[in-house]
């Protein structure tokens, strides 16, 4: 498949991700290694004799826990994205993740230690179960955002070059009057593990989400990877109009416009759907609008028009 907004091969798409946690298991392993000889140098000064293996066991046992999570933490990241402006369900999401990440963490960290132990014939004790684990869920629960904070920042810095590569050359980057230039007929987009081809006439709007752009077409959520700028940038600017900072509608879909509260506006699109308008994409929405109708197609009502013709509904 030739398109340009394909999404990326799996194989490619493992690859960066191992690029991403690389970083983390590097520095944890030197974090670990830095403790392991701390805790020697700490139990020599104080004439304890201690294995030289166990504190190594203690650290790398942990480090080698936190490795196996790293790609869940990774999937978890760009899934639910912490810079994502719909915080209200992400936030528990990750609260709730804490605990999961805490509990498979700790068990399987003192599993490995009990392992190593009796491979040394010895025997390791974790002591009493409930109090450990609060005590390591709170080392856990920074830990955890410290990782899924990295992970968040290298992905809104990804996102931020796909938009930068997308964007045209500063002093080059002004459409032709018809907008269609390099335009996108169809688009490559997702939706339970799914890819499906849109025809862009379809599509009714467009809605920033994150890492990704949530398609509507149909009365149906689709998600394509990257920005909604990145995105815009490659459908004609002629049909398809910014309205909110978040939201870019298909003006063909568009069935009215309705004043709103504080001057704001609000359209109503073919599905049903309410989406509202700022005041500030007002002029660049009435343009797309006398555009359209100066093509040949039937003129749709500018907000100047509808806000006298409906009335505003509370």
């Amino acid at each position: 498949m030739s398109s340009s907004n394909a999404p990326i091969p799996e194989r490619c798409q493992g690859l960066r991700g191992l690029l991403r946690i690389a970083p983390v298991v590097a520095i944890l392993a030197a974090i670990a290694l830095s403790n392991a000889l701390s805790q020697l140098a700490d139990y020599a000064r104080f004439g304890q004799a201690v294995p030289t293996w166990q504190p190594f066991v203690w650290e790398y046992s942990s480090v080698a826990l936190i490795g196996v999570l790293l790609p869940w933490l990774d999937w978890l990241s760009r899934r639910v994205p912490l810079a994502s402006w719909r915080w209200y369900p992400t936030v528990p999401i990750h609260l709730g993740a804490t605990l999961v990440f805490s509990i498979v963490h700790v068990a399987g960290m003192v599993g490995l230690r009990e392992l190593a132990y009796a491979l040394a014939d010895s025997s390791y004790q974790f002591g009493p179960v409930f109090s450990g684990w609060i005590y390591e869920y709170r080392k856990d629960f920074v830990t955890y955002w410290i990782i899924v904070g990295y992970l968040s920042a290298v992905g809104a810095w990804r996102h931020w070059r796909v938009a930068q590569t997308a964007a045209p050359p500063e002093g080059q980057g002004s459409a032709p009057p018809d907008g269609t230039a390099g335009r996108l007929d169809r688009l490559v987009v997702r939706k339970l593990n799914r890819e499906f081809i849109l025809d862009v006439a379809e599509v009714s709007r467009l809605e920033a989400a994150g890492n990704y752009v949530t398609v509507h077409a149909d009365a149906t959520a689709y998600r394509w990877r990257g920005s909604l700028a990145s995105l815009v940038a490659q459908l004609d600017t002629a049909r398809f109009v910014q309205i909110h900072r978040r939201q870019v509608v298909n003006v063909d879909h568009v069935r009215e416009i309705q004043p709103w509260a504080h001057g704001d506006y609000r359209v109503l699109l073919d599905d049903g759907s309410f989406i509202n308008f700022s005041r500030r994409y007002r002029s660049r929405f009435d343009a797309r609008f006398k555009r359209a109708g100066d093509a040949g197609t039937t003129p749709v009502p500018t907000p100047a028009a509808a806000a006298g013709a409906v009335r505003p509904q509370r």
